[in-house]
């Protein structure tokens, strides 16, 4: 594949996919965006409103297209507390959605697409267990139940049509932007780092907790070198990222930014692991992510803008 190549994202519109399109758009690629909101305009590209439901409407799209698509990156999803609240929507979304995609993508003769799972997908795990994707897959609840069925579903297309299915775990993802009301925390970390005003930001867990972070441009770099990668080893990559103590994370921001104070509260993680070994991607890719690095960028972007 090329950097000129022809690439669907779905859930173009979210926090991961404005970043994937953005990195396409940066590499050469034509990029075509999918996603059930308005879209929003980025240099280049082409955007469509699309509900993945519905199938006939997918495959008019794909049809539409100027020259064959040669990959997707399938992002769309109903969300871990979104799924509890309504079960039968993300049931819809989730399962049917890619269902459709991959059809679409077999009619069409897509040869890779790159799906964004989850760590939900591995279940709750002891604090000091290093989850490879070796590891067993015991999702406690249905957005990650819906991620396993997910890449079971695209490793029987890939066994029956030949169209290359790669998994991406993802883990916490952290950027600037505007974030979800149920995690804003991811957001607000690196939005508030350029402010000159006293700001508090809340983490939901425990100062001595462990969790695995990705930045968002390192999560849509990760996207980039598999959509484009002339040979993929593996169908599914724990995504490359590092682990932080959250009271580590709290003397970073605040170093860089007195004015911000990280607090903290006490509900328990669970539902996916801590540690995530990232071997094989690094290993394979050769790409080790920085998110002190990406810190520090954040701060100057965002004094920059204000």
């Amino acid at each position: 594949m090329t950097g000129s190549d022809l690439t669907v994202v779905t859930g173009g519109e979210g926090f991961i996919g404005r970043h994937v399109r953005s990195a396409l758009l940066a590499a050469g690629n034509d990029v075509i965006s999918l996603d059930r909101r308005s879209m929003s305009r980025l240099a280049g590209g082409l955007s469509y409103e699309c509900d993945l439901t519905d199938g006939q409407q997918l495959q008019q799209l794909f049809a539409s297209a100027s020259r064959p698509i040669s990959a997707i990156a399938h992002l769309a999803s109903t969300l871990r507390t979104a799924s509890e609240k309504d079960p039968k929507k993300a049931t819809e979304v989730n399962i049917l959605g890619t269902l459709n995609v991959l059809e679409a993508a077999r009619i069409f003769g897509v040869a890779r697409v790159v799906f964004a799972s989850s760590i939900s997908i591995y279940g709750s795990k002891g604090a000091q267990d290093d989850i490879s994707e070796a590891d067993s897959t015991t999702p406690g609840d249905m957005y990650g139940v819906a991620k396993k069925y997910i890449e079971a579903l695209g490793s029987a297309y890939n066994r029956n049509y030949g169209m290359q299915f790669v998994s991406v775990r993802v883990p916490i993802v952290v950027g600037s932007g505007p974030g979800t009301s149920t995690s804003a925390w991811r957001t607000d970390l690196l939005n508030a780092l350029g402010e000159r005003q006293q700001r508090e930001i809340r983490v939901p867990f425990p100062e001595d907790e462990t969790l695995s972070i990705i930045h968002v441009e390192d999560l849509a770099q990760a996207f980039l070198i598999l959509l484009h990668a002339p040979t993929v080893s593996h169908s599914t990559y724990n995504a490359p990222c590092e682990i932080w103590r959250l009271s580590d994370v709290k003397k970073e921001i605040e170093s860089l930014n007195q004015k911000v104070h990280v607090s903290f509260g006490d509900s328990a993680i669970s539902g996916f692991p801590r540690r995530l070994n990232c071997d094989r991607f690094k290993a394979e890719f050769k790409y080790v992510p920085q998110l002190s690095e990406r810190l520090r960028e954040a701060v100057q972007l965002r004094r920059s803008s204000l």
